[in-house]
């Protein structure tokens, strides 16, 4: 809505399905899409919004995209709107190469993309990706734009580049001035903040949005009702379902429902024009067949210790003979809790570990090992801060001590301990320059991924295993299957250690 510019219809209201980071899981994103299908109110004024990640999951990327597909060969009636997610853009050539022929069909059958602040490798906009689209509803007149996390995995691969979500806003808002449009809605594939920061500067500006969706955060977002900013539960766990009403000139949302997706994935009804092709793939994979007996309590947290990291950065560490073991944090997608009796199933572990990213090795020594886990801890030193991206899981066998430091908004590391050995002396210098530390780590933080620009500039060994090139899914894997011969039932496994 706009401060001081008439709306364009007298009244309207606009019927909207909202999801995030669906990633691949595609039996319940077609569960959701069937949900918004059989709605009885869908008629001739529904918009469908995505925020973006449908990509990167373990269901088949094409069985994924003809989903959407399908659904507006269904209702053509029904206007579909869905931004860029980071991981969209995937980790090669040939997955930017997909995304590119993926925008493509969508555009072709009347699916709109938009997104405001990544373009190609030139600084020019995307083929078949706008800043902003109007779509109009019920007499209403609405703009769509979307933006994305900057932190993406094509960074350094000179295939798309990205500029902070503020530095469009002048542009967005003199877009807006000119459109007039009844209604702003904004897709946001990013943090809460940023969604809160969104909105301040277009308030500022004199443009109030009427809806914010939000995605990329994977843990279960509360909304801000007061500036209408919602976050459905990733991984297709949830629809938001508004109306939009426009009634002269006052702007309401109303009917506000979050629809979840609840049930094991056999138990989810799809709709007909999904469910063959789903099925045949869920047979061809035996998605529901058990790999190992549920042992161990996996539970993830993405910014800080847990057993799931500790164990999988154990893992990695033990596969390569290397002193200790870290990874990214945002691998883990989702937590593998111990149930009594319980199995674990291919689907429930590939849900819970997608990637396939390689394991390499390389020689740190005790000020490089510092100032990787300075920059893992650094979001520690910000107040509020909501989540930390850049939080590397451990191998349980470290612990690091020091103080937050709210002024430089950094974590003053004063000690690390390998195995109880201490790395530094009193003033935080090595107490051995010399010594190296064989680490096992990812390939994305290996080759720069966070910012880690030490590890990119260091030289690293592929893993190979049985000759072939390890992969972080495959190591665990295993892992998670020997485990059931190792440890008792419900066995607490050991986490790294964070002394403040």
């Amino acid at each position: 809505m706009l401060k001081g510019i008439s709306n364009v219809s007298f009244k309207g209201t606009t019927k909207i399905f909202a999801v995030s980071d669906t990633h691949q899981e595609t039996r319940r994103a077609a569960s959701l899409l069937t949900k918004m299908l059989q709605n009885p109110n869908l008629e001739r004024n529904g918009l469908f919004l995505h925020c973006g990640d449908f990509y990167e999951g373990n269901y088949d990327s094409s069985l994924e995209r003809d989903c959407y597909i399908k659904t507006k060969e269904a209702r053509p009636d029904l206007e579909m709107v869905m931004t860029i997610g980071n991981h969209d853009l995937g980790y090669n050539e040939r997955d930017y190469k997909f995304i590119l022929d993926t925008i493509k069909r969508f555009k072709d059958r009347g699916i709109r993309i938009v997104c405001a602040n990544i373009t190609d490798s030139e600084g020019k906009q995307i083929a078949g990706v706008d800043p902003y689209t109007i779509v109009k509803r019920d007499g209403d007149k609405n703009f769509i734009t979307g933006f994305c996390t900057r932190f993406f995995y094509k960074q350094g691969q000179n295939m798309v580049k990205a500029v902070n979500q503020e530095d469009k806003i002048d542009e967005l808002a003199k877009a807006i001035n000119i459109e007039k449009p009844d209604n702003v809605i904004i897709l946001n594939h990013d943090f809460m903040d940023f969604s809160q920061n969104i909105e301040r500067d277009l308030r500022a500006r004199g443009i109030v949005p009427d809806l914010i969706i939000g995605g990329h955060d994977h843990r279960t977002v509360a909304a801000d009702k007061e500036k209408n900013i919602y976050y459905p539960i990733c991984f297709a766990r949830s629809m938001y379902c508004f109306d939009l009403v426009n009634d002269k000139g006052k702007k309401e949302l109303k009917n506000t429902i979050e629809i979840f997706n609840d049930g094991n994935e056999e138990e989810l009804n799809v709709d007909e024009i999904f469910r063959s092709d789903i099925e045949k793939f869920e047979e061809k994979e035996q998605f529901f067949k058990p790999i190992s007996k549920s042992v161990l309590n996996l539970i993830h947290d993405y910014s800080g210790p847990c057993p799931y990291g500790s164990f999988f950065a154990d893992s990695i560490k033990d596969a390569a003979g290397a002193d200790i073991g870290f990874f990214s944090s945002g691998f883990i997608k989702k937590s593998l809790p111990y149930e009594k009796d319980g199995v674990i199933t291919k689907y429930q572990f590939l849900q819970s570990m997608p990637t396939k990213t390689p394991v390499q090795t390389v020689e740190l020594n005790a000020d490089e090992l510092k100032a990787v886990f300075s920059h893992s801890l650094a979001a520690m030193g910000i107040k509020n801060c909501p989540a930390n991206q850049r939080f590397l899981q451990c191998s349980h066998n470290v612990k690091i001590e020091g103080t937050r430091n709210y002024e430089k908004e950094c974590f003053d590391i004063k000690q690390i301990f390998i195995n109880d050995e201490p790395l530094l002396d009193e003033k935080g210098n090595p107490l051995n320059k010399d010594k190296t530390f064989k680490c096992a780590i990812d390939s994305y933080i290996a080759n720069g991924g966070q910012q880690y620009d030490i590890l990119k500039s260091k030289k690293k060994q592929p893993l190979y295993i049985n000759g072939e090139l390890s992969q972080i899914r495959e190591v665990l894997k295993d892992a998670i299957i020997d485990a059931q011969y190792k440890y008792e039932e419900g066995y607490e496994y050991p986490i790294m250690k964070i002394k403040e």
